[in-house]
């Protein structure tokens, strides 16, 4: 997702569309309606607002992407669209990379078995995301049900990212680089809420402990 043109991500106020260059802007709204689609109704009813990087947008502009998104359920803020200020030379560098605040996407329904969802941040489901159904993202997964589907956190190679699921039998489990898929033989009902994360550069599943 990091080489697209722009980005969907989650925010307290709703979805923000990010930019790269505005110059690009036919490539922009190629690169979205790719988003979108893979995506399929899980941004339905969302209201969506513009972040620039570089350039700017014409108000025919703006019409074109507002119905794009239309077509996908969504509402676009027309408020001017936001830039990002560039750094402070007088800013201190950093030792390290701070990795920045993660965004979320809520999806409050069951994820059906040929839907897909791809988002760039952590994912919550509401429900139970059944077999045939994928989730892939670049942060965490929780699922607030039984996940028999594809999973795949980490997306970009977070080797910190998590799958979180009240019951875990899942065809395909990835986290990063590293994939896990279900034993053949049935295995028994959990104690409890499930997690899964690399431990030693392997797949681990566990009891989730507070």
């Amino acid at each position: 997702m990091s080489q697209e043109l722009c980005s969907i991500k989650g925010s307290r106020e709703g979805l923000v569309i990010t930019i790269s260059d505005a110059s690009q802007f036919s490539e922009v709204i190629g690169s979205l309606d790719r988003q979108l689609a893979a995506s399929q109704s899980f941004f339905m009813g969302a209201s969506a607002k513009v972040f620039l990087r570089v350039g700017s947008l014409t108000s025919e502009q703006l019409d074109q992407l507002e119905q794009l998104i239309a077509g996908y359920g969504m509402h676009l803020d027309r408020e001017p669209p936001s830039f990002y200020s560039s750094i402070s030379p007088t800013t201190p560098v950093q030792d390290s990379p701070k990795r920045e605040e993660d965004n979320t996407i809520l999806v409050r329904r069951t994820i059906r078995s040929g839907q897909r969802l791809h988002y760039d941040g952590n994912v919550v489901v509401m429900g139970d995301v059944n077999a045939g159904a994928e989730v892939v993202c670049t942060g965490d997964i929780v699922v607030l049900g039984s996940l028999r589907g594809v999973a795949h956190a980490g997306a970009e190679g977070r080797l910190d990212a998590t799958v979180f699921a009240f019951r875990l039998e899942p065809t395909q489990l990835r986290i990063a680089h590293l994939i896990s898929r279900a034993p053949d033989e049935k295995v028994p009902l959990p104690e409890g809420p499930e997690i899964a994360r690399i431990v030693e550069n392997t797949i681990q599943l566990s009891i989730y402990n507070h």
